[in-house]
């Protein structure tokens, strides 16, 4: 028999001819049976992992039979976010149209002796926030148009993959960009995110002297928190609203640059000219204390 103080060790059986008919491994230390314990975990999660993605895999090749499927869908749910955002431009210039004429009869009103009453100035500070509020959800649409780019962008390449499929087999439209040729991640050029009282005053007075130098429209409203241009008149007019705003993605705070022209053919064209391409453009590097070359000016 073996002594007690070596049955944990490891040791061979023999039989009466003294033959190994059997070894007995040596007793596991108890850190030893917790690195076992530690495997068998992060294999069972390995495996939960796995069984995830191949169930994820068996509903996308469901849901889609082609990457025109995928690309279909992408630009479908694109379409419905600016749908959204084009409705809420047109209730922005609802409400600063509002938010002007009341901004002149206060001031009408001081002009003649009167005292504007309080309800009435509250009704204007509701406009502000109303506005705001405008703002902060167009935010919020681009924010989403970019998390769908890259979901798409992040189906369609599992779906390459699943069905094999090589790059020069490959749609239109891969990688997440749309028709528009926009990325996964498109950087918003009129939105400028910062942390920080320090960090955000100085961008938020970048951004006052970026609307000063932009603007062809006189402030008409001058609030700690929003800064507004008249409407354009002029068919080469650019007016120009800057607010300070909580992001509505994450923690922090986003400065929204709204850019308008005016609402007419050439006013139109105007927008869409190379001038107006490179102001839009030059706002996140104007916040950004970057020098702005000129060609972007």
């Amino acid at each position: 028999s073996i002594p007690p103080e070596y049955v944990k060790q490891e040791h061979s059986k023999l039989d009466e001819r003294g033959i190994v008919v059997d070894r007995i491994d040596a007793a596991k230390t108890k850190q030893q049976l917790q690195l076992e314990a530690i495997q068998r975990r992060l294999q069972q999660e390995q495996q939960a992992l796995i069984d995830q993605q191949k169930a994820a895999d068996r509903v996308l090749l469901r849901t889609f039979r082609s990457e025109d499927d995928i690309i279909m869908a992408r630009d479908g749910q694109l379409r419905a976010v600016d749908l959204t955002i084009l409705m809420t431009q047109t209730n922005i210039k609802r409400i600063k149209n509002s938010l002007l004429e009341m901004q002149q009869n206060a001031a009408a009103l001081e002009l003649s002796g009167e005292t504007p009453s309080p309800d009435y100035l509250a009704q204007i500070d509701r406009k502000r926030q109303a506005l705001k509020a405008a703002y902060q959800s167009i935010v919020k649409r681009e924010q989403d148009k970019n998390r769908i780019r890259t979901a798409f962008a992040r189906d369609q390449a599992r779906f390459r993959e699943l069905k094999h499929l090589s790059a020069s087999q490959s749609k239109d439209g891969e990688a997440g960009t749309d028709k528009t040729g926009g990325t996964q991640e498109r950087p918003l050029n009129n939105v400028f995110e910062c942390s920080g009282n320090d960090s955000c005053n100085s961008a938020w007075s970048r951004a006052k002297r970026f609307l000063r130098n932009h603007a062809t429209t006189p402030v008409k409203m001058l609030a700690t928190n929003i800064v507004m241009t008249g409407p354009p008149v002029d068919d080469h007019d650019i007016s120009i609203t800057i607010s300070r705003i909580r992001n509505p993605d994450k923690k922090g705070t986003v400065i929204f640059m709204d850019l308008q022209c005016k609402d007419s053919p050439a006013g139109n064209a105007f927008c869409n000219s190379k001038k107006i391409t490179g102001v839009k453009r030059g706002f996140i590097e104007a916040l950004s204390g970057r020098p702005t070359s000129p060609d972007k000016q």
